[in-house]
Formats: C-alpha cells, structure tokens, sequence
C-alpha cells in the first residue's frame, strides 16, 4: 500500500498538557452523561445490552491453529503491541468506577455459566468446569455458606477457562480469573443464593439456550431492517456506524440446489423480521450442509443465525454462532466479517481487550483479502478505543486507517475516518483540525448520500464554533445541519438542531 510508519509512535501530535487534559475529560464526560441519559429516555426500548461490562475479556472464537492463522503485517503488529500497554490499566479503571457494588453468588455464578457458553468451552472441558460449579451449588444452598470453598472452586472453575482461552490465542491469558478476583474483592457479596437478588448494574443479558434452541429468540421493539438482499454485495453491517463492503462483489451461492434454496429462504425470512424462523430454516440448512459435507456453506450460515442473534441483542448466542462460523473455513471474507463482528459486541459495551482482539484479527484476514475498506473501518475503531481512553496513539490508528481508505473508491469509509479524526482531534485540543476533519467529513458523507451522517458533522463542527462564541458560523453550520437531518427524517436530531439554534437566538 505503499505506507511509510518507520516513524510510528513519533509524530508530536500534542503537547500534553496533563490539567487542562483531566478538565477536558470530565467536561466530555459530563456531556456525556447527559446526553445518553437523554437517549435512554426516549428510546430505551433500542437501548443494546450492558450486560457484558462485567464479564471482563472473553476472547471467545479467536482461533489460531497452525492451518488457520493470521499473518500479520509488521505495521499491524507494531500497532497491536502497543494497544496491549495500555488495556489493562483501562480494565482496570471499569471496574473502580462502579457504583453500589452489592452481588448476590447467584448472579455471579449465572454470569459464569454464559461466559463459558459465550467462548465455546469444548464439552469435556465444560465437564470439569461443572465438577467443580456442582461443588458451589451445594455450598451456596446451605443455610451459612463457606466464601473460602465457594472462592477456592470458582477459581479452579476459572483456571480451566483460562487455559481454554490460552491455547486458543497462543498467548497467556488470565482475564477469566481476573474478572472473578475483582468480584471477588468487593466489600459486599451475599453468598446466601438468591436468584431473585439482582443488581441491575451487573445485569448480563445472557439468555439460556444456545444457537440450537431457536424458539429463544423474541422479537423486542423493531429496528430498521439492514439486510443484504439477493443479487446484491454481501456486506458488514456495522451497528450504528459505517458498512464496510466486502473485497468481491461475488455473491455466494451454495452448489447443492437442496442447500441452495434453504439457505436463500432463510435470507428472505431474516430480511422480513421473521428471526424464529429464519434459525429454524438455517437449521435445516445446517443439516444439509452436513449431509453434502459442505463445510463453506456451514460456516457461513453459522455467520448468519450470528448476525440474528446480534441484531436481537442475544449476544451469547451471537458470539457462540460468530465462533462456530470461523470453524471449517478458508474463506478470509467470513474470518474478517466474524472477528469484526465479535469485535463490535464487545467494543458496544466498553470491552477494551476482547474488542481490540478481534478487530487486530479481521485487519489481518482483512488484508489477506485485500479487503482495504474493511482493514480502514478496524483500524478506525481501534483508534476510537485510544481516542475515548485520551491516549494520543488513536492518530497513528486513525491516519494509518486514512491512508488505506485514501486507495479505496468508498466515501461512506473515508468519511467515517475522517469523522473519527475530528472527534479525537477536539478530544485533544485541537479545534482547528477537528474543524478541517470534520469538512472532510461532510464532503465524503455528501458524496456517499449519507445525509444523517453529515448532519451530524455538521453539528459537531458547530459546536466547536459555539465553544469559541463564533455564534454566526455556528448558526450557518446548524442551518446546514438542519437541512440535512430533515432529509434523514431524524426527529431527534432535528429537535437538537432546534435546540442549539434556539440558544444562540436567544
């Protein structure tokens, strides 16, 4: 690609300033804080699941076989290695900032049951993880439970798990045990098991059943349908933010006709909101494709039934099918899709580790695929992770990301870097660059007919006008913005909008 990083890490994007930093942070945070309290209020029923933010880094579905692993440029792994300084501390902080750590055993012990659901815990490594939760379960039951046996076999419980998560990423790996001491440390633990005691701040939606009981999904309130129809390009769907276009514009299609139609009809029903029976159909076709012994056609529809789950926010069954889908394939498409996938669960509720993990992986297979557009959308939201976490790393992520989707012909790509740099720009003092980033921006959403993207771009280079009292060019921009929004036809944009123009009328 032609890229020179010789002199990564170097480049004097700022000059730390640590005070005028923490202000900038809590001033953020704060915004913050009142905006997603705005957000929940008016579309709680969208809201997706906060339940993994305490189930700290399962690295489930991060395969590295000696047939089946990623070949990482020196530059990815030059960036790689750098994340990982800065993950643990960043953990770590998660868990000091909780608030009311009240937990009853019971809902310890049900989030541990999902976690190893969630990273596909082979069935005889299942079986002494059960050995020693079957322990628990009679210590729990008493009427004086021992903290000491119950402690002790949870810890064993999460050796086996860790173990399982080592040899499957090659590397050490302790984030199961980690996640259990830190629970562990908190001053108030009832170990007197009620399942009936819930605190909503450790609430894991996890719900029971796997991949094979379909009649577990429900259908919660409707978003707006994001489907590939047939004909067209398979895609990443991307919640909330960019689609990433695959490398081929090939449209796969399973050789046996039986399959074939199975695996089609079960398209149309997931396209139709019909996620019951489109697993139930999928299944079908999982059957066949065993009886043909067409292992590409499994994989990809285990990426299927994952991406229902997804959207219906089951995400331990969505992390379980993403997992199964990397099993048996060679197509770097489907790794690059299920790692970003993988990635986006955890990245969606603040899960730095397993979120970096899997998005280091689909650049990989990404660039064995020649898949630019998908390796600039990963890097990119590697960078958002450094950019949330003020650590001015984001821009070698970030710029590197702008490079490559600068060789691709995909405005939506290069206005969701360019738009990411804005945001880590003003992140860090920099208005005049998130300013000329936020341009860049709206131009690439403008020529990908995005108009809610660049609405919002717009928004968010007048604010920086209003923060500087430019209330003229802030008010042109807003007018801008409005135009736009009103053509997305987002009424809660369209209300902030108003909002600010109203304050700067006044």
């Amino acid at each position: 690609m032609g890229l020179n990083l010789s002199s990564i890490y170097q480049r004097p994007y700022l000059a730390k300033d640590n005070r005028s930093l923490v202000k900038k942070k809590q001033d953020d945070d704060a915004k913050s804080a009142a905006r997603e309290a705005q957000r929940e209020e008016q579309a709680n029923q969208n809201a997706r699941s906060r339940g993994l933010n305490y189930i700290e880094n399962n690295h489930d579905g991060f395969v590295r076989s000696s047939e089946n692993q990623v070949q990482a440029q020196p530059w990815q792994r030059e960036l790689y290695q750098n994340a990982q300084a800065h993950q643990t501390q960043a953990v770590a902080q998660q868990m000091s900032e909780r608030r009311n750590p009240s937990i009853n055993i019971a809902q310890i012990l049900k989030d541990f049951r999902n976690t190893a659901l969630a990273i596909g815990t082979p069935e005889d490594l299942q079986e002494e993880v059960d050995g020693y939760l079957e322990l628990i379960d009679k210590q729990v039951a008493k009427e004086n439970p021992n903290p000491k046996l119950i402690k002790s076999n949870l810890k064993n419980a999460s050796s086996i798990l860790d173990g399982y998560i080592s040899n499957t990423l090659n590397k050490d790996s302790k984030v199961v045990e980690n996640w259990v001491e830190s629970l562990f440390n908190l001053d108030n633990i009832n170990f007197k098991y009620d399942e009936n005691d819930i605190n909503p701040q450790f609430l894991v939606k996890f719900p029971e059943g796997s991949t094979d009981k379909a009649s577990k999904v429900q259908q919660p309130a409707q978003e707006e349908a994001q489907a590939v129809a047939e004909g067209a390009s398979q895609e990443i769907e991307t919640p909330k933010e960019e689609t990433v276009t695959e490398s081929t514009t090939k449209v796969f299609v399973p050789q046996d006709s039986e399959l074939k139609s199975l695996f089609l009809q079960s398209k149309k029903l997931a396209y139709a909101n019909e996620p019951q029976k489109a697993i139930k159909t999928f299944q079908k076709a999982l059957s066949r494709a065993d009886e043909v012994g067409d292992t590409e056609t499994k994989s990809k529809i285990f990426f299927e039934i994952g991406k229902i789950y997804d959207d219906y926010d089951y995400a331990a069954q969505a992390l379980k099918s993403y997992h199964k889908s990397l099993e048996g394939t060679t197509d770097n498409n489907i790794k690059t899709k299920a790692h970003y996938s993988m990635a986006q669960i955890y990245d969606n509720v603040n899960q730095i580790e397993p979120a970096m993990d899997h998005y280091f992986v689909s650049v990989g297979y990404a660039g064995e695929s020649e898949n630019l557009a998908a390796q600039s959308t990963s890097l990119t939201r590697m960078g958002n992770i450094f950019s949330d976490m003020y650590e001015d790393d984001a821009f070698e992520y970030l710029t590197t990301a702008q490079d490559i989707a600068g060789e691709t012909d995909n405005s939506k790509v290069k206005g969701f870097v360019a738009s990411s740099l804005g945001r880590a720009y003003e992140k860090f003092g920099e208005p005049q660059e998130a300013l000329k980033a936020y341009s860049e921006a709206v131009k690439n959403y403008s020529d990908a007919n995005s108009p809610l993207k660049t609405a919002q771009n717009y928004v968010s280079a007048a604010d920086i006008m209003i923060d500087f009292n430019s209330n003229k060019k802030a008010r042109g921009l807003l007018n801008k913005a409005q135009k736009f929004a009103t053509e997305a036809q987002d009424e809660n944009l369209l209300n902030e909008i108003n909002d600010r123009l109203a304050k700067l009328s006044a």
